[in-house]
């Protein structure tokens, strides 16, 4: 695990709440026709993870970091699988989950710098 985030104690519950959405929004993302690079990408999820990142004292190089090992996981799960990918549609859809990925981060970036004046808690905490 990365030492930088690390510093940052929570439960591997809190740590991976927001992966569900992720994930979900990626696998809309891919079913889309959306084009890449496109910016049509609105993930309110994304704006609130930056949010909830903030409050538990992320600096902004740990969410970057957080996101860049998101695609390093999801680009070495399609590596351990290739022999059960379709060859034809495996550039584009490399491609889109990278444009996905990093639109979110975009999202959580702009939730992280500008924290709503509400000072509610998480919506995955379990106080």
């Amino acid at each position: 695990m990365n030492n930088l985030l690390m510093s940052v104690p929570m439960t591997c519950e809190l740590r991976c709440a927001h992966l569900p959405q992720v994930f979900q929004e990626l696998v809309l993302r891919l079913r889309s026709s959306k084009p890449i690079g496109s910016g049509e990408s609105l993930s309110p999820s994304a704006a609130l993870h930056g949010r909830n990142r903030h409050r538990l004292g992320y600096s902004t190089a740990m969410l970057v970091e957080e996101s860049r090992l998101l695609q390093v996981c999801i680009f070495h799960c399609l590596q351990n699988n290739l022999a059960n990918l379709d060859f034809s549609v495996l550039l584009i859809g490399v491609m889109t989950i990278a444009d996905e990925v990093d639109s979110q981060l975009s999202q959580a970036m702009s939730g992280f710098v500008t924290p709503s004046r509400r000072r509610a808690r998480p919506v995955w905490s379990s106080r």
